[in-house]
């Protein structure tokens, strides 16, 4: 075939806009079904970035922090024998590693709280008061009192579940009993001086707060700790921590636990909400696909003669596979973007109030989620977005475009 039947490219682009408004209701209707689909599709994935961003730091910042720094063994046997008998030389770490914000040191231990008659199995939890809350969020959840003070060595905090369990009320006299390392059994006297309700069954049901300088004359353990917890600059920053920390520190003698390693039932509801996620992406992927494969479809149907005419005078198969799918990549692209621009509007314009779910706020909290999600538009969601949609679209438009060059002269131009 000669130069002069062959198609340059500025008449590629011309023909396949000419072929897309042949037939603009047709064409607009399309374009719309694909503003909407998109549209839609970023609003949910930003207000589904919005939830798992808001639930992992209520999680983290509850009490758990995102990375957690014990002897080896700790974890799993709950043992005081199994502490940190040089704290140091892990805090003296810190400073050195830019991705940790800032650390606190804890004792943790099993014990049993009783007042009067009443009495229940606690989670104590024994704090430096002002470091803690540089670490947690635990300070903001008091709903009742105050938060322990430094040199108050007999203050106590009890979740909300546990202090209605025994009936205790703020200056009442409780006594909590506990293990020391060697296995001894000691009581000490307390005062009911704030009561937290965080939502979260784990912390409200079990939580006992004391101050940790006392705690550690009481149970024997001066200069010890169980516990040092470590909060991140940035959560994606937590791996690195954990990666540094390993090399630094003898895995003989310590373990270094993520706050994903730490409650596998939080870990496991955001891998959940990931495939939630991308199921609704794949379900409107879908719902683009048979619109543009449609469309593209019944464009091929009418414009057999107009295609077989121009295979008759030289034109190449594959410049009408070239020119078809054009047609339907500058329909995908431009109904994306627009499709686009649109749920980022309607992000933005919640961006300040977001989605108030109040009636839900109990359900919600149970999960470690604000009753109001503000959606969260992140790159990584606008990338999967655009290109499953994208790669979708594509094969929408292959196939009619596959279609056209197995077009029969003899049948499409017959008179009819």
């Amino acid at each position: 075939m000669s130069d002069a039947t062959r198609l340059p490219a500025r008449l590629y682009l011309q023909l396949s806009l000419r072929n897309l408004w042949r037939n603009p209701r047709r064409t607009l209707i399309t374009l719309s079904v694909m503003i909407f689909g998109i549209a839609t599709l970023t609003l949910l994935g930003a207000l589904n970035d919005g939830w798992l961003e808001q639930m992992r730091t209520n999680f983290i910042l509850s009490f758990t922090g995102h990375v957690q720094v014990h002897a080896q063994g700790f974890e799993a046997s709950q043992n005081l024998a199994d502490h940190i008998e040089l704290p140091e030389e892990v805090t003296s770490l810190m400073s050195s590693i830019i991705e940790i914000q800032s650390w606190t040191q804890r004792i943790r231990s099993s014990g049993l709280i009783s007042r009067g008659g009443n009495s229940a199995g606690v989670q104590i939890m024994a704090i430096d008061p002002e470091q803690e809350t540089w670490v947690t969020h635990m300070h903001e959840s008091v709903v009742q009192g105050r938060w322990l003070n430094p040199g108050m060595a007999h203050d106590l905090l009890l979740g909300a579940t546990v202090a209605q369990n025994i009936g205790a009320k703020l200056g009442d006299r409780v006594v909590l009993m506990s293990q020391t390392a060697s296995g001894k059994m000691v009581s000490e006297i307390f005062f009911l001086r704030g009561v937290i309700e965080s939502g979260a069954p784990q912390i409200d049901r079990t939580l006992a707060l004391i101050p940790l300088d006392s705690t550690q004359l009481w149970l024997g353990m001066p200069g010890v700790v169980t516990d040092i917890v470590i909060r991140a600059q940035q959560h994606q920053d937590t791996d690195r921590i954990r990666r540094i920390l390993r090399q630094l520190l003898s895995e003989q003698d310590y373990e270094i636990l993520t706050w994903k390693a730490l409650d596998p039932m939080v870990r496991q509801w955001l891998d959940f909400s990931d495939a939630y996620g991308l199921v609704i992406i794949l379900v409107v992927a879908l719902l683009v696909l048979v619109e543009i494969l449609n469309t593209m479809l019944i464009a091929l149907h009418e414009r057999q003669k107009e295609l077989a005419i121009m295979l008759a005078v030289g034109t190449r198969r594959r410049q009408i596979f070239a020119m078809l799918l054009l047609e339907a990549v500058m329909l995908i692209l431009f109904g994306s973007l627009l499709g686009y621009l649109v749920g980022g509007a309607v992000v933005f314009a919640l961006a300040d109030q977001g989605v108030d779910l109040s009636a839900y706020a109990n359900a919600f909290q149970f999960f470690y989620m604000d009753p109001v999600i503000v959606p969260n538009l992140s790159a990584e969601s606008t990338r999967r977005i655009l290109g499953t949609t994208l790669i979708a679209s594509l094969v929408a438009g292959i196939y009619p475009a596959w279609q056209a060059t197995r077009i029969q002269l003899s049948q499409s131009l017959r008179i009819q």
